[in-house]
């Protein structure tokens, strides 16, 4: 019931840890998508090598110079599941993620975007946790505050699909503006309160890289006047 999504470059000093973290997860069935943007470090080939557990179902595929955006698109347009979850390759679920978030979607089946606290971490192996974004309780006023959906969200992928895909103008904060327009056509949206892992705040990240913050902030802001 579950795709995960990976888009992936370069990502040879992340990808270990990330395949094993994908392996441990609880939950005996769901989906994972590779899109790769044309990796020379050999982070591709070792994606392909990998042996995952029985239960993962994997699906690869190599798409040069696509950008995260358009990655996801390429995952949520070929998802055969009702929900997506994004996951980066800096970042580490805990291995009964997918398991907490599946009851909560089953207890909640009329919501369409799952969140969750998530602990933070400022070093590479993830050890130790310095901190932890406790997003706030979803209502429109907070969204155009803060992206608080997090790093790994549950979405039905139907309603990604009604309202037109993930948009490439936003080289950035193309997730937030999915989930302002999303609450604009009256999805519905649910934070739990249990973390389900762990975010990297990776210094040459892509929202979180000084060099491109001026620009996040000018997408940003751009985003909030759409839907203010």
């Amino acid at each position: 019931m579950i795709t995960l999504i990976c888009s992936t470059y370069n990502s040879t000093e992340w990808i270990d840890g990330y395949l094993k973290s994908v392996n441990e997860q609880t939950f005996p069935f769901f989906n994972i998508h590779f899109i790769d943007a044309g990796s020379t470090d050999g982070s591709w080939l070792k994606i392909n090598n990998f042996e995952f557990r029985t239960g993962i179902s994997v699906k690869y595929t190599l798409e040069p110079n696509c950008s995260i955006y358009e990655a996801w698109n390429i995952g949520y347009k070929n998802a055969t599941t009702q929900y997506c979850m994004n996951y980066n390759t800096d970042d580490r679920l805990f291995p009964t993620a997918l398991t907490v978030m599946w009851e909560h979607a089953k207890a909640n089946s009329k919501v369409d975007v799952f969140y969750s606290p998530c602990f933070i971490t400022n070093t590479k192996n993830h050890a130790p946790i310095t901190g932890m974004h406790d997003w706030a309780e979803f209502s429109k006023e907070a969204l155009l505050a803060n992206c608080i959906l997090g790093p790994f969200p549950l979405v039905k992928t139907q309603a990604v699909e009604e309202v037109g895909w993930f948009s490439s103008e936003f080289t950035i904060s193309g997730d937030y503006e999915m989930w302002l327009r999303l609450d604009s056509k009256g999805y519905t949206f649910k934070k739990i309160e249990e973390p389900i892992g762990k975010y990297f705040n990776n210094p040459e990240g892509m929202s979180s890289n000084p060099k491109t913050f001026k620009e996040h902030v000018t997408q940003d802001v751009t985003i909030r006047g759409m839907y203010a």
